[in-house]
């Protein structure tokens, strides 16, 4: 009985926690002509799905940063993993992805982010990439899509949390 009313807890705790975030629209435009999504042990088209259901949780997780209400449409243009698909470094020949600092990830998106009402609050096109991705020592290098992740964490944090910090502040001080 304990067990069940713990989840049944964290049923309704993720529930409430969902009802809050923004929503998101994520669109791939032209994915076969991405600069590097390519695998290196396992079928091009099942690693391709994989990959971008990967963004597809990083973006989704951002957006649960998002106030209640918001609609986040992001399109992405080009995606460049870090790493390089090399089989040169292998003594059987098999592809391998390489990690080094010359082979940093990259992604190219647009986006709009709409409030409530529907007004476009901010818009944007970049092109991000992680120069220094090797340095940062915290990063869990086990996770798929980790240095792509930290990369998208700390540009959503640079750009989105001042912006409402800002208008969260003006609004408490209005009122």
């Amino acid at each position: 009985m304990r067990k069940l009313n713990f989840a049944l807890i964290g049923m309704v705790f993720c529930l409430a926690t969902a009802a809050q975030a923004a929503d998101i629209k994520v669109e791939y435009v032209d994915q076969k002509k991405f600069t590097d999504i390519k695998p290196s042990n396992e079928p091009k088209g099942s690693f391709e799905k994989r990959t971008l259901a990967g963004f597809d949780k990083i973006f989704a997780d951002l957006a649960a940063k998002l106030p209640e209400g918001y609609l986040w449409k992001v399109k992405v243009t080009d995606i460049d993993l870090a790493g390089d698909v090399n089989y040169m470094f292998t003594q059987t020949g098999q592809d391998i992805r390489v990690i080094k600092e010359i082979f940093s990830p990259r992604i190219n998106f647009s986006y709009e982010l709409l409030d409530s009402q529907q007004k476009v609050v901010l818009t944007e096109e970049l092109k991000l990439r992680d120069m220094a991705f090797m340095s940062r020592s915290h990063l869990n290098r086990s996770q798929a899509l980790s240095y792509e992740r930290e990369m998208l964490e700390r540009w959503f944090k640079d750009k989105f949390e001042p912006a409402f910090a800002a208008a969260t502040n003006t609004s408490s001080t209005a009122g």
